[in-house]
């Protein structure tokens, strides 16, 4: 151990006959003062700066995992779970009488959950890729395992789920163009 790195984890007793505390106390009142300060903060964001009815997922002093996405894919979350994103059930601009039956199966609203976790015609791609998922509540562990967010935004890349209406919906639909090779 190099004498920088020990200097850095030592930390000297106070001299003799004074009244300073022990570093020990003071570095744990200095993190039970940040701890308090920062759950202050959230609950201040709950009450004084509520979240929309429809937005489920609570507030954080960090980053949603999820963020460590591609911009793109990231984006496609993002607009997903606030409701804000393509989907028939999301309000629109332009048009507040859309319908929010799913445009290609017919069978029920075009959700989030519907889009990532039910869509008939995506069986076979979501066995692949989200096969242990079930839900994405925002309790859900899809939420907080990294392995899990990043299969995710696969499967939003490959099936392109929320993606902006002029783009293809599906796989089959873009056929792949090899770059040329130099």
């Amino acid at each position: 151990m190099g004498l920088h790195l020990f200097l850095s984890y030592y930390t000297p007793p106070p001299p003799p006959r004074t009244n300073i505390p022990p570093p020990d106390l003071m570095r744990k009142t200095y993190q039970a003062l940040q701890t308090r300060s920062r759950n202050m903060l959230i609950q201040e964001w709950v009450t004084d700066d509520t979240t929309p009815p429809y937005y489920e997922y609570p507030p954080s002093r960090s980053p949603h995992p999820f963020m460590g996405l591609g911009k793109f894919v990231a984006g496609r979350i993002n607009q997903m779970r606030s409701t804000k994103g393509y989907l028939a059930t999301h309000p629109s601009w332009f048009d507040e009488n859309l319908d929010p039956t799913c445009p290609r199966c017919k069978t029920g609203p075009e959700s989030f959950q519907h889009a990532i976790l039910t869509w008939p015609a995506r069986t076979r791609v979501r066995d692949l890729l989200l096969k242990n998922v079930s839900s994405l509540a925002h309790d859900a562990t899809i939420w907080s395992e990294t392995l899990l967010i990043r299969v995710l935004g696969e499967y939003i890349t490959d099936t392109k789920t929320g993606f902006p209406p002029h783009m293809p919906h599906d796989r089959d639909s873009t056929p792949f163009t090899p770059l040329p090779q130099d």
